[in-house]
């Protein structure tokens, strides 16, 4: 599933897991990676209880550093419900 800066791979698991990616095309510094993770964490707990168990990859997109608080939210919420679907 692709968002405007967000892609949502999913692979079969026996557990749910989330992992972020965020590399070096987005940012050289760690600084900023690591400010989109902490963005992205606490918004995927809120749904984590609603999803299948499988493993799903959030992998961001180039712009992704630059979105915040309730756009950031409400892209994630349109992501994880469009594989929930």
């Amino acid at each position: 599933m692709v968002s405007d800066h967000f892609y949502l791979h999913r692979r079969p698991s026996s557990t749910v897991q989330v992992v972020i990616s965020v590399s070096k095309k987005i940012s050289k510094k760690a600084v900023v990676r690591n400010r989109i993770r902490r963005r992205i964490r606490p918004i995927v707990h809120e749904f984590i209880s609603d999803l299948k168990p499988a493993t799903y990859f959030i992998v961001a997109k180039p712009g992704a550093e630059n979105i915040k608080g309730k756009e950031l939210k409400e892209e994630l919420f349109r992501l994880i419900r469009s594989i929930r679907n």
